[in-house]
């Protein structure tokens, strides 16, 4: 774990800035924009929907088959050039689909959305410069390179889009001028990441067809119809919400949706860093059927995401109310309160169960678990319709919390049938217990009625009481060790 450690790390700090940046956005920007906050969210949620499709599962095929092609005296048998090709053919037949299909949709939008209907057109080089973003930071991930991708792709993008917005609250900008501001941001980030991989010397344009026998090809063929349809399969269980929303509902409301799902965004920071730092070491430990090392390190992520989405969870939501009274409009925001909840209970369930999904992606058996997802994602899409006219925008977090929920007890059930391995101990019923005992020890604080120093008592009160508790009973090695690293750098 020593140089996963390193990059997590690194990765959680850039994160948690972004975060910082994201924090003075939803405070002070997107609660006065809120229609233009919807538009934006729901034109780049095609591009995250849309990436396992628009790339033609390059996104998996990136991790999957690298240690195959790693060679660099060849520059890696051309992989990079593969993956590009894999990126311009598979945009290439979305834009043909989107083509035959545009008029009955754009018609369908235009008394729900009239809006998106105007805008939705954007969404295609969004997406296309998205994908293909994407695609390159998770190849640099294979040289445990994954901070700078992380800058231009995920941190630039929270700097860019408050900036649009406040000039378009401000009437600085028009909104179509705001929205090509986005193209031209997602332009410039597609350019930065080429040059990144230039400057790393891991940028080889020169293909080596002759490398792909006909059973790699064959066996790469098999695994692009998993990583294409699985992968979109996953993501339209788990990231769909918005543009459901902002296509059953005003734009408006997929602002207030986005709003309180951001909220949910600060769990994810560990994900984001664990996941990306591990993801090559599960395909590596998998090609050399390694199994002793494999489960170390299903276990320790397990508990780690698990104490710091519990530790993270739990801060916000003991002082949800007083949060959301900070916010302007807040009484208007007041609704994404249990939107709040359901996505953040989902990414629980998504970071006790750890690498599971990594594991069964990038192991001889992912055809297992395509059915799962399509099932999932069919599921996900008919319990939207059928629970947002119910709940309103609730309904979509809830059917986006029983998606992820059943996919991966479906993954959980295939890693321990094939690879005989659990991510759970006895350390996992121990930091939902100890999560437990400190909210109702922090619940015991009076609300003074003034959101600020209820907000800062009742959820520092929370993390310090927890945080202690997972330390002195030692729920995780990892997290102990890294708090003698600590206090060591502090003593020098």
């Amino acid at each position: 774990m020593g140089v996963i450690r390193r990059q997590s790390l690194k990765h959680s700090a850039v994160n948690v800035v972004g975060l910082g940046v994201g924090a003075i956005s939803i405070f002070f920007v997107y609660p006065h924009a809120l229609e233009p906050y919807g538009l934006a969210q729901v034109l780049l949620s095609i591009g995250m929907v849309g990436l396992p499709i628009l790339s033609l599962g390059a996104n998996t095929v990136a991790i999957r088959f690298f240690p195959r092609f790693q060679d660099k005296s060849s520059g890696h048998h051309g992989f990079l050039t593969l993956l590009l090709c894999l990126c311009a053919i598979g945009c290439a037949l979305f834009s043909i689909g989107a083509w035959i299909f545009w008029e009955p949709f754009s018609t369908a939008l235009e008394h729900k959305s009239p809006l998106l209907r105007e805008y939705l057109w954007l969404g295609f080089p969004l997406a296309f410069c998205y994908i293909t973003s994407c695609v390159l930071a998770v190849y640099s991930s294979n040289f445990k390179r994954i901070v700078v991708p992380s800058l231009l792709l995920d941190f630039s993008q929270k700097l860019a889009l408050p900036l649009l917005l406040i000039a378009v609250w401000q009437e600085w900008l028009s909104l179509e001028v705001a929205m090509f501001g986005l193209v031209l941001h997602a332009a410039l980030v597609l350019t930065g990441l080429i040059f990144y991989l230039r400057q790393i010397g891991e940028w080889y344009w020169r293909p080596d067809w002759a490398f792909i026998t006909p059973e790699l090809r064959k066996e790469m063929i098999q695994f692009i119809g998993f990583g294409a349809f699985g992968g979109f399969a996953l993501l339209v269980a788990a990231k769909s919400d918005v543009f459901m929303v902002g296509s059953m509902s005003a734009v408006k409301s997929a602002g207030v949706y986005a709003i309180a799902a951001y909220l949910a965004t600060v769990i994810e920071v560990p994900i984001k860093s664990l996941y990306a730092a591990s993801a090559s070491s599960v395909a590596k430990y998998l090609a050399d059927d390694n199994r002793p090392e494999l489960e170390k390190l299903y276990k320790s992520v397990s508990i780690n995401l698990l104490a710091a989405g519990l530790l993270l969870f739990g801060s916000i939501w003991i002082s949800i109310d007083s949060l959301f009274a900070l916010l302007p409009n807040g009484a208007e925001l007041l609704a994404g309160k249990w939107v709040f909840l359901f996505i953040g209970l989902s990414r629980l369930v998504e970071m006790g169960t750890g690498l599971n999904n990594y594991m069964v992606y990038y192991s001889q058996y992912y055809r297992y678990s395509l059915v799962s997802l399509g099932v999932l994602a069919v599921g996900n899409i008919l319990l939207s319709i059928w629970l947002i006219p119910i709940l309103g925008i609730s309904g979509a977090a809830v059917a986006t919390l029983l998606s992820i929920t059943g996919y991966n007890a479906v993954s959980l059930w295939l890693v321990w049938l094939k690879f005989r391995l659990f991510p759970f101990t006895a350390q996992t019923a121990k930091a939902i217990g100890l999560a437990m005992a400190a909210y109702l020890v922090a619940g015991l604080i009076p609300v003074s009625g003034y959101a600020m120093i209820d907000l800062i008592l009742r959820s520092g009160f929370f993390a310090l009481i927890f945080g202690v508790l997972v330390l002195r009973f030692r729920v995780s090695e990892d997290l102990n060790g890294l708090e003698q690293m600590i206090w060591g750098k502090l003593g020098k």
